[in-house]
């Protein structure tokens, strides 16, 4: 499996028999793939698309099962995390190759217990925790460990080093993508972390 960063929230997922396509935006460029998950209003189109999601639910098209959990931009406050505001944003758990990612979307506020333990393992998770994203350094740190994963892909405008400094972690050098065959390739008891260029 393959995995592409085009900036933003937009990810190319390039599997063994599917490829799928996240967030898909005009400064993105014209991109090509089966199935589109989109938690933006209007998406951008691409290549040779089978299928766009857009809304929570469980879904599985060409052997990638596919979950949409409802989600929101941001929460009022510390004391009341559990009250999500904003405008509604999709997260994304899918299984490509056998590899068990989690797109974050848009996400503003830390996951309820319930919501995590529905989610369950995640190999590969993408989150938004750039300088500008809705996210604040503490906050996303707070939303890893939650999920626990075992390599954790930011994305978003701005840089991550406030998000890497809050995690312990430094000389992290950019890669163009993010390619693993085997699940042994990913680390078992310590997280990996990969940030992708611009493709």
């Amino acid at each position: 499996m393959d995995i592409t960063w085009h900036g933003r929230s937009c990810f190319t997922i390039k599997g063994k028999r599917v490829t799928l396509v996240t967030n898909p935006n005009k400064e993105a460029g014209k991109l090509k793939g089966d199935v589109v998950l989109s938690s933006l209003e209007d998406p951008s189109e691409v290549d040779g698309v089978r299928k766009i999601f857009d809304w929570p639910g469980e879904y599985e098209v060409c052997e990638v099962p596919i979950v949409g959990f409802q989600a929101w931009t941001k929460s009022k406050s510390k004391e009341e995390e559990e009250k999500q505001v904003g405008d509604p944003t999709i997260l994304f758990y899918f299984e490509v190759d056998g590899f068990k990612c989690l797109h974050l979307g848009d996400l503003g506020h830390v996951l309820t217990s319930d919501m995590v333990n529905e989610i369950g393992d995640v190999d590969i998770l993408m989150i938004k925790c750039g300088s500008n994203s809705n996210l604040e350094a503490k906050k996303a740190v707070e939303v890893i460990e939650e999920i626990d994963p075992r390599v954790l892909i930011p994305m978003g405008d701005g840089n991550f080093e406030a998000v890497l400094k809050e995690l312990g972690v430094t000389n992290v050098e950019p890669e163009e993508k993010f390619s693993v065959k085997s699940s042994s390739e990913l680390p078992d008891d310590k997280r990996a972390y990969t940030i992708l260029q611009k493709a």
